[in-house]
């Protein structure tokens, strides 16, 4: 069984019913499916449980805004807004800091997709590499600071463009073609 089913049929995204994400294998420890409901309102559906394991409680359910620090909560929800209204993909870094010392540099890459039978875009899958094989003991094993923001945010042309960035509210994204 192939993880995305055969999805592309004339459709610019795949929806819901077109991955397993049960086929995802060492990535789906590290991925998460968040549902956008709304500027404010984005919300972790699935869970990784090396994510999970990592932070030291389940995302799942929680608002996605919520883990990034409150001056760039409005950046954050733009910049998926504008994922969302022309579909593209996201990378993004962050240098997580794990709690018995030490850095891990992680990839963090998103694409969109449709719930089922939806015309527009309305979930983000998003896939964290660098995080595979990592096994960590009890407890939180990173430090909460050090994913509240990335670096080196670009979008990524998947066939509908890329929005324009908004240089007045921020200077270090960029886009990728």
């Amino acid at each position: 069984m192939s993880i995305w089913h055969g999805w592309r049929h004339g459709r610019m995204l795949p929806e819901r019913r077109d991955i397993d994400l049960g086929q995802l294998g060492d990535l789906a420890g590290t991925s998460l499916l968040l549902n956008v409901r709304g500027h404010d309102d984005i919300r972790a559906d699935w869970v990784g449980d090396t994510i999970t394991a990592l932070l030291g409680y389940d995302l799942t359910g929680m608002n996605y805004l919520d883990l990034t620090s409150p001056e760039n909560r409005a950046w954050r929800a733009h910049l998926t807004m504008a994922q969302m209204a022309q579909p593209c993909s996201v990378v993004i870094y962050y240098m997580l800091q794990l709690a018995q010392g030490g850095v891990m540099p992680v990839e963090f890459v998103s694409g969109p997709m449709r719930e089922d039978g939806a015309s527009n875009a309305s979930l983000i899958l998003c896939c964290a590499s660098g995080l595979t094989g990592l096994h960590q003991g009890q407890g939180k094993a990173v430090n909460p600071d050090s994913y509240e923001e990335g670096e080196g945010m670009r979008f990524i042309d998947i066939g509908a463009g890329v929005p324009p960035m908004v240089p007045s509210v921020r200077q270090d994204a960029r886009l990728v073609q």
